[in-house]
């Protein structure tokens, strides 16, 4: 599950219904920029050569 929370006086406050028991023990995880998360799960691989992409939709004609 992944929620959105507001951390405020010490307390994390879900944005949303968590649907769990109460006092349900959770673990947390939290970034707080992407670079932590590139640093934690390492930079993904490109599937395609983004120059290429770019130049391709750079040249191309949307409207003849």
């Amino acid at each position: 599950m992944k929620i959105k929370a507001i951390y405020e006086n010490n307390v994390l406050k879900p944005l949303g219904d968590l649907n769990l028991p109460n006092k349900s023990r959770v673990c947390i995880t939290i970034h707080e920029s992407f670079c932590d998360l590139l640093d934690e799960l390492g930079e993904p691989e490109a599937r395609e050569d983004i120059d290429a992409v770019l130049n391709e939709t750079r040249t191309k004609r949307y409207y003849d």
